[in-house]
């Protein structure tokens, strides 16, 4: 991915020069050999919208990579452990939802880390690679790794397409909650129309795990350029699967016209973050802001539009499952 090679742009650091692996976080794997490569962050905290941000907002000339094999993992001490996964079908304030933890000194929080992504990727093309789960955990602790005493939370987000790999989450981490986040369908197709995900551009994610739900057999070929057909089919897919999953097992299901008051109101509990009356109000404070602009003041999305276009697909199976969810949701929440 074009998007992955970009991270490894700097100052190549051999053995000799390092004296550890301490400050220095995985972003991306290869293959064929088993290599990780890292970039140097050093104790700087992730507060950025997305794990990538804190990468290209790093001055050129202190951009540090390193390669090692893959068996480096094993050498690590352990990390802070998950707190907690989050997973979401894309524009439905699981950005909102880590920005506001990320404000607490206890908590690391990374937003869709692309060595995971890499991970998934690399597991999927070739599954017969054993010890797959090790290696996650492993890229996990080294994500994790503690900086700082105060730091005891460990949130990871993954990205949209990752659904499918609830399950494996689960089985590397088993007990460890999995918040899922959802949306009104519709309203996250009006929010794609704006300014649309990588996700809803055909050819420039792998959504290979996806494949008989976003092209179902059978189904019509979408004509050239029809980014909404598209994207609807991409929907119906993370909302489909978000429903499997939620049904197969304990989820903590949060639907976006919740926030930012289930974060205070329930999450943190549900969580065991305990934190200051000052902490609390840093974490309200942000949660008023835009979630990948924390200068502007949040003002609510335009109201969505949805013109009929019968040739694209449709929204229905997107809103089953939806409704579904809400459901499932209420039924979990305390009476």
């Amino acid at each position: 991915m074009l998007a992955e090679q970009a991270l490894l742009r700097g100052r190549e650091v051999g053995i000799a020069e390092r004296q550890s692996l301490q400050g220095w976080f995985p972003v991306s794997l290869q293959h064929d050999p088993a290599t990780v490569w890292w970039r140097f962050l050093g104790e700087q905290r992730f507060t950025a919208p997305f794990f990538e941000d804190s990468l290209v907002q790093q001055a050129r000339e202190e951009r540090r990579l390193t390669a090692t094999p893959l068996s480096a993992l094993d050498g690590l001490p352990d990390g802070v452990p998950p707190t907690a996964f989050i997973f979401h079908v894309s524009r439905c304030g699981s950005t909102l939802l880590t920005q506001a933890l990320a404000t607490l000194p206890q908590c690391i929080v990374l937003s869709e880390p692309p060595a995971l992504d890499a991970f998934f990727r690399l597991h999927h093309r070739h599954p017969q690679q054993s010890g797959g789960t090790h290696t996650f955990q492993r890229l996990v602790a080294a994500l994790g790794q503690r900086r700082s005493p105060a730091e005891r939370h460990l949130v990871i987000k993954l990205d949209c397409w990752h659904l499918p790999w609830i399950p494996f989450v689960q089985d590397a981490f088993p007990g460890t909650p999995i918040v899922f986040l959802y949306r009104e369908p519709g309203e996250v197709l009006a929010s794609h129309r704006r300014q649309r995900g990588r996700q809803m551009v055909p050819g420039l994610i792998d959504l290979s795990r996806l494949a008989d739900l976003v092209h179902p057999p059978g189904a019509p070929e979408l004509a050239p350029g029809d980014l909404d057909g598209h994207a609807i089919r991409v929907l119906e897919s993370l909302y489909r699967s978000g429903l499997a999953m939620a049904t197969a097992s304990d989820l903590v299901l949060m639907d976006y016209r919740q926030l930012p008051g289930v974060i205070w109101q329930g999450l943190l509990d549900r969580l065991g973050m305990e934190c200051t009356p000052g902490e609390l109000a840093a974490l309200q404070a942000r949660s008023g802001f835009h979630s990948k602009h924390a200068g502007s003041p949040f003002q609510g999305d335009p109201a969505p539009v949805l013109p009929p276009r019968p040739a694209s697909g449709r929204l229905e199976e997107a809103a089953r499952c939806h409704a579904h969810l809400d459901r499932l949701r209420l039924l979990a929440q305390p009476q």
